[in-house]
């Protein structure tokens, strides 16, 4: 027995000799030009979230991170704050870090290929940013013109999506250049969750993306997961809840990455469903009982019916003609707060209802504030035009789901609506119908 034991220690020790010989140290390292500071931190993502991974002396501009093995690859930050510290790919390779960190262009990130395949992404987003953003001022700009028909326009636009899809075919070719450059990098599983050509709702996630820890180490699976219901899953709150379901089945308990659909999911339902929203956040909370990021959800969901009776905020955003226009302005009104989108199934679905009750009482002091989620000017007016939405009050900032009021009114899920009285408190949210017909006959069919 002693014999044996003698062995079984050995073998221990051989196994520990390995183990360090095949570890690899990491250094994330740098000279900044940056006073004032004495500590400067690493931060790790967590979906949307970031933390504070590690800190470390900072003297005359140099820091050093050293680590005696790899750590988890994904994207971090390095900085004094969390704002305006400077995003990298970190992991498992040496990182060298020069430059201003108050001057974006003037910061180097050499000895990385990882980094070197992120910054050739960013540029390659920044140049389709900028040119999607040409195209729609030319869009703007055509129906300002002098003597412009629909017709006339319509044909304009058919050029315009032309060159939208041209610039679309280029920028995925883009795509598979950096991949094809960088392959097997983190940057190359980033870019491959993106496209979407051929998928299905039943295909548009991988394996991978449920148990890959890396995959939660930005916000990469909270983009997708808007995408996934804004695009392949019915626009019906049924439809939302069952595919909840199945994606939170998917991913493993106590995973990074079931936290990341968690914190996807749940505000999704926040306007909606608020019992489902709250649901989710008890369960999260009880699988994640240590989980800031679980309680910090929680915290955030609206209180539901304690807003009834009490004022709303107001809104001031821009008409189609750029001509800005506040829900203030219609005091004096039973006014129905109306958050669409001319993408959004559920909303076009709703919109006769909208219009036939607009029809019926607008003589006795209702109208309707149009707040679009929409992020194209052209298929926002389209659908105006189509839905027959008469009332004058249409405003955009053309940001889609980054729209200003509807993080001012926290709206998760479209349709929304908000019926306010004359003096602008909130009687009810989310009336369909006949139900809202109802509650306007209520309010103005009096003698």
């Amino acid at each position: 027995m002693k014999y044996i034991k003698r062995v079984a220690i050995s073998l221990v020790a051989f196994l520990f000799l390995v183990l360090v010989a095949n570890a690899k140290p990491i250094s994330i390292k740098g000279k900044l030009i940056k006073t004032g500071y004495s500590t400067i931190y690493l931060y790790k993502y967590l979906g949307t979230t970031i933390s504070v991974y590690d800190s470390t002396h900072y003297k005359e501009g140099v820091f050093e991170f050293k680590y005696k093995d790899v750590i988890p690859t994904g994207f971090y930050k390095v900085g004094f704050d969390k704002v305006s510290a400077i995003t990298i790919i970190a992991g498992y390779e040496n990182i060298l870090i020069t430059g201003n960190p108050d001057i974006e262009r003037s910061i180097s990130i050499t000895e990385s290929k990882e980094n070197d395949a992120y910054i050739l992404y960013r540029k390659v987003n920044k140049t389709q940013n900028a040119q999607n953003e040409a195209l729609n001022k030319t869009a703007q700009d055509l129906q300002k013109m002098p003597g412009m028909t629909e017709e006339l326009f319509n044909q304009y636009v058919v050029v315009l999506r032309a060159k939208s899809d041209s610039l679309n075919k280029a920028y995925n070719a883009e795509m598979v250049r950096i991949s094809t450059a960088y392959p097997g990098s983190f940057m190359t599983k980033v870019i491959s969750m993106f496209m979407y050509e051929g998928k299905t709702a039943e295909t548009l996630f991988t394996p991978a993306e449920f148990t890959d820890k890396q995959y939660a180490a930005g916000d990469m699976l909270d983009s997708k997961v808007q995408s996934y219901f804004q695009y392949f899953v019915p626009q019906d709150l049924n439809a939302w809840k069952a595919a909840s379901e199945k994606l939170l089945a998917a991913c493993p308990a106590g995973s990074d990455n079931k936290q990341v659909f968690y914190a996807a999911i749940i505000p999704l339902f926040s306007q909606n469903d608020l019992e489902y929203a709250k649901g989710l956040c008890n369960r999260y909370i009880s699988e994640y009982p240590s989980s800031e990021l679980a309680k910090e959800l929680k915290s955030k969901l609206p209180k539901g019916a304690a807003g009834i009776g009490e004022p709303v905020p107001d809104i001031v955003s821009a008409d189609a003609n750029g001509n800005k226009v506040s829900l203030s302005s219609l005091k004096g009104k039973v006014v129905l707060i109306d958050f669409w989108a001319s993408w959004c199934g559920p909303c076009r679905g709703e919109n006769p209802n909208v219009v036939a009750a607009y029809n019926l009482y607008k003589d006795k002091g209702f109208t309707v504030f149009s707040v679009s989620l929409d992020n194209n000017k052209d298929q926002w007016l389209a659908a105006i035009a189509k839905d027959g939405l008469v009332w004058p009050n249409h405003v955009s900032d053309l940001k889609g789901w980054q729209s200003d009021a509807a993080k001012l009114y926290n709206v998760k899920g479209i349709p929304a609506t908000f019926l306010i009285d004359q003096e602008g408190n909130l009687i009810a949210t989310n009336l369909r119908g006949e139900e809202l017909k109802a509650k306007l006959a209520e309010l103005l069919n009096k003698p």
